[in-house]
């Protein structure tokens, strides 16, 4: 009979902790806010910020980046421009919850492209004036 008891009590944990679980991963805690002087990007549902946004910069002027993933899949981003036209960038894999800070640098006008080697249609513009 004790063995029973033990046996159920210990089921029980076992249950409402996977329960416990499940419901954190369908029902996320909402996010903080976070706060960035400067272009947040945040990856996630396929795109960045959710309309792949055009970012406008001045030349020769930095503007500071992040990069946030709050996906459940690794992202990227890449800026690569063989003319010389802006700072390229290379942020390596990024998982879910980590971030990158850059700063987007463009030397002449012109519009360049950034995306995610992951996914394809994560791709957006930089303008700078």
């Amino acid at each position: 009979m004790r063995n029973n008891i033990i046996a159920i009590v210990a089921f029980s944990f076992v249950a409402v902790g996977a329960l416990w679980g499940i419901g954190n991963l369908i029902n996320p805690a909402p996010a903080e806010p976070i706060n960035v002087e400067g272009i947040l990007l945040i990856a996630g549902s396929g795109a960045f910020n959710e309309t792949n946004p055009d970012i406008e910069a001045k030349a020769n002027v930095p503007k500071k980046l992040v990069i946030l993933n709050k996906d459940v899949v690794t992202h990227d981003l890449i800026i690569h421009d063989d003319s010389g036209g802006i700072l390229n960038i290379n942020t390596a894999p990024l998982r879910p919850e980590q971030h990158f800070n850059a700063a987007v640098l463009g030397y002449h006008s012109g519009s360049y492209e950034y995306y995610c080697s992951y996914h394809p249609e994560m791709r957006g513009r930089i303008v700078v004036s």
